[in-house]
């Protein structure tokens, strides 16, 4: 098991790991969330047991369509009293090495809802983001600015292409994840694209910060 991925350069474009997966390019999102500037803020406490969710979060796992993930969600959200601005999606490292598969019904349940993409939590310290991967999706060429992106397989496997944050888009490696694999990155270490070229479904939990930046990328996964 994979607990933490970093890229390796390669700089003649070749690509290596799991079965070859190309991924097209596709057109990009420029709408944006403003967030306000937490980069001189300390954490205070400012979201209760019942409003860190979003509304459609919290009636989905209040109905069963959603994995119970309320506690996750909350102690990603308690790693701020520990920290200082710039924050960083690797202070999420230790929860989310906690996250445990999902129980065969409530992953049952949750594989019949026609929404894929599920926005957790929202706001203006972190964006929490549960994706259904169905045979064949594939996420375009993307960044992840500022205190990057941390996330975890929970089902089934994934595979990515990692390439340099420049016009050019050289690809710099290929990554394979199967259950339990974790990975980290941001704009530093390049651009990537994920996606399931497999038979089955995958499942991924992602968690991203604004680090000190007021606005965040909303076309992200």
């Amino acid at each position: 098991m994979k607990n933490l991925i970093y890229t390796s350069e390669n700089r003649s474009g070749q690509h290596n790991g799991f079965s070859p997966f190309f991924f097209m390019k596709g057109t990009s999102n420029n709408s944006h969330e403003t967030y306000n500037n937490v980069g001189s803020t300390s954490y205070h406490p400012e979201f209760g047991q019942s409003t860190l969710l979003t509304p459609e979060a919290s009636l989905g796992m209040s109905a069963g369509n959603l994995p119970n993930l309320r506690k996750v969600c909350r102690d990603l959200f308690n790693t701020f009293r520990e920290q200082q601005a710039p924050y960083s999606a690797l202070q999420f490292i230790p929860v989310m090495q906690q996250v445990s598969a999902f129980d065969k019904e409530e992953l049952k349940r949750f594989l019949k809802n026609k929404e894929t993409r599920h926005v957790l939590v929202n706001n203006r310290w972190m964006k929490v983001v549960l994706i259904h991967w169905k045979p064949g999706k594939v996420s375009d060429i993307h960044g992840h600015p500022f205190g990057g992106c941390v996330f975890k397989l929970i089902h089934g496997k994934l595979e990515e292409l990692r390439y340099s944050p420049d016009e050019k888009q050289t690809i710099l490696c290929s990554n394979g994840y199967r259950a339990g694999s974790m990975a980290y990155i941001d704009d530093r270490m390049g651009y990537h694209a994920v996606g399931n070229p497999f038979g089955s479904s995958a499942v991924s939990l992602h968690v991203y910060t604004p680090g000190t930046i007021k606005t965040y990328n909303e076309n992200i996964f």
